[in-house]
């Protein structure tokens, strides 16, 4: 997790309506804090509300210690306690949708992935406690200061008959996400054919902040495609995230970052077609042995 700073934990942590300072347990050498554990709640089917019975483990770090290890292990079990005593049935490790209350913009690139496959440490240490692996995520990224569009007939014929349209200043439609992207600015590109109002697909973006602030570069994330299996055959999501790279380029964007389920090989293979390139993965971890 990087440039966190205490304006930034204000802005991003503490401001979210359900943040619950219990929850937030720092561990102590002496008068020295030497790690902190942050846990907390997912939401409700229908995104209206917080559901304690989902509960995660959303960060923990620990500064170099000689008894680090030690540390690690009664901070992720002072987490999965405070869970369970606030009603959790089930309890993960790592923030990732639905259960993604905290650290948007700080970790994780375009959206929130569970934990990073490349911190192996936290990995280890969740296996070792019981976890085991119930979702991954891949995350990709694309430099746009080269970027050209693919061609093909499909997209060539598409060009002819759709047009591709920028909403700005978009928000969620639901509590939840209004409180997770509360800092966060959304525009959405919607694709429809030229003699229609209706759009057929849309994606949605946002600038990542202020995590890209730490990569030097202005990215641009995708919070999201809306599309369908037929619109990815045809080519239309590939038309659509095109046209909205090439937008996004001559606003200055630089990089495109951009996250899809393991399982999803149709939209892994549009994000190969458009250039991203994988270079990390998310697993989100699950706690065996709870009562349900």
């Amino acid at each position: 997790m990087q440039g966190l700073t205490p304006r930034l934990l204000e802005e991003l942590v503490f401001a979210r309506p359900y943040f619950d300072r219990e929850g937030l347990i720092v561990a102590v050498d002496g008068e020295r804090p030497v790690g902190f554990v942050h846990a907390g709640f997912g939401a409700s089917d229908d995104l209206s509300t917080v559901d304690r019975s989902l509960g995660t483990t959303c960060q923990l770090l620990v500064a170099p210690h000689e008894q680090r290890a030690i540390i690690q292990a009664e901070l992720l079990r002072a987490s999965e306690a405070y869970l369970e005593s606030c009603g959790a049935r089930q309890i993960l490790g790592g923030a990732a949708f639905p259960a993604n209350p905290f650290y948007l913009g700080l970790y994780g690139g375009s959206r929130l992935p569970g934990m990073l496959t490349s911190d192996v440490e936290q990995s280890a240490l969740f296996k070792s406690a019981g976890y085991r692996e119930q979702e991954r995520r891949v995350l990709l990224h694309c430099p746009l200061a080269n970027f050209r569009a693919p061609i093909d007939r499909r997209l060539m014929q598409l060009r002819r008959r759709c047009e591709v349209t920028a909403v700005h200043d978009v928000t969620p439609d639901n509590w939840w996400e209004t409180c997770v992207w509360m800092h966060a600015c959304w525009t959405r590109y919607e694709l429809r054919f030229k003699d229609s109002a209706d759009a057929l697909i849309s994606a949605t973006f946002w600038d990542i902040t202020p995590l890209s602030k730490s990569w030097g570069v202005q990215a641009v994330g995708i919070v999201r495609v809306e599309d369908t299996t037929e619109a990815r055959t045809e080519g239309m999501t590939t038309f659509l995230l095109a046209e909205a790279f090439l937008d996004l380029q001559k606003g200055g964007a630089a990089l495109i970052e951009g996250q899809a389920f393991t399982r999803d090989a149709g939209l892994l293979a549009v994000f190969k077609e458009l250039g991203l390139a994988a270079y990390d993965e998310g697993v989100l971890f699950v706690k065996d042995g709870l009562p349900q």
